[in-house]
């Protein structure tokens, strides 16, 4: 008998596609509304597009989805919201042992761990210059597809991890900033080495089910509640600076802020 014909797909197209219907179910999708891009659901969960191809072409196979030529798009036409593993997101945590970290702070996070008597190792997981995402370019004014330097990596405590960041800065503006130290606080690299002027840090906050590589490297399983992080610093003039976009478990940090009024 010829097995060849439909091959068993792979762990990380069997992953990509729980994510995809789980991603489905967090932006409440049905049948008939569009899926993201293939460029799109590739920089959402992580993988390459090759992997979001395949995966999208099994989910044809199933009949879940159908795309349509030139600007029809990728199209739901099963309930794939209500195949997702939506009850992994639970949230149980205990206000004993929880990290606090304060919102809208320039100090970087290992300073802000020390506060708290705690000490944290970083890991740098990947460091180039690249094409990136649509939110990234335009939090720093500049065309769609721009190449920035990105920075990928990991903050663990006592071998646990406690953040998966990706860091954005524009080359044109920091071009030998990839040689230093990248285990050290980006702003206090920024600040000391480059002389850069944060003024302004501004931040959007987001609890969002856990999918693709950032849960590997978390250690979490795909749907387990995280805090998302948005940041954008400014200097004095709003020009921004620095991107990032970090990511915690639920049930170990908590987010704390305050305004003078």
């Amino acid at each position: 008998m010829d097995t060849t014909a439909n091959p068993i797909p792979g762990p990380v197209v069997r992953r990509a596609i729980c994510d995809i219907r789980l991603l489905a179910a967090q932006k409440e999708l049905s049948v008939g509304d569009r899926l993201p891009s293939e460029r799109a659901l590739a920089e959402t969960l992580f993988v390459s597009r090759a992997t979001i191809r395949a995966s999208l072409n099994l989910m044809r196979e199933q009949g879940e989805i159908e795309t349509f030529p030139g600007r029809g798009g990728t199209v739901i036409t099963k309930d794939i919201a209500s195949r997702a593993q939506v009850s992994r997101i639970d949230i149980a945590t205990k206000s004993a042992g929880l990290i606090d970290r304060p919102s809208g702070s320039a100090s970087g996070l290992p300073i802000m761990l020390a506060s708290q008597g705690l000490e944290c190792e970083t890991t740098v997981l990947q460091a180039d210059v690249r094409e990136c995402p649509e939110n990234i370019c335009l939090g720093f004014n500049l065309p769609i597809g721009n190449r920035l330097m990105r920075i990928e990596r990991i903050r663990t405590i006592g071998g646990e991890p406690i953040s998966y960041e990706q860091t954005y800065i524009n080359q044109r503006d920091y071009p030998l900033f990839l040689e230093l130290d990248l285990t050290s606080s980006i702003y206090q690299l920024l600040r000391t080495v480059c002389s850069a002027d944060i003024r302004t840090v501004e931040e959007s906050i987001e609890v969002v089910p856990g999918m693709g590589r950032c849960i590997r490297h978390l250690k979490l399983q795909t749907g387990a509640p995280l805090l998302r992080v948005f940041s954008r610093a400014l200097d004095s003039s709003g020009y921004p600076v620095v991107l990032s976009q970090d990511t915690y478990p639920a049930n170990k940090v908590r987010l704390t802020t305050s305004k003078t009024l």
